[in-house]
């Protein structure tokens, strides 16, 4: 199983900052393609999910 998250950015340093910190668990990760606005998209998947230790 795997997890995507949708980062919104204001400047390319952000999304640098972010991918750095989930570096160690990326899978891969695309920046939206046509991005107009204030705002930019990239999006992150995640080499799998964390299991919760709730089982028992």
């Amino acid at each position: 199983m795997s997890v995507k998250i949708k980062v919104s950015y204001q400047k390319e340093q952000e999304l640098q900052i972010i991918l750095q910190l989930l570096r160690p668990v990326i899978k891969s990760y695309k920046a939206a393609d046509r991005q107009q606005g204030v705002y930019k998209r990239a999006y992150i998947e995640i080499k799998r999910a964390i299991e919760t230790s709730d089982k028992k």
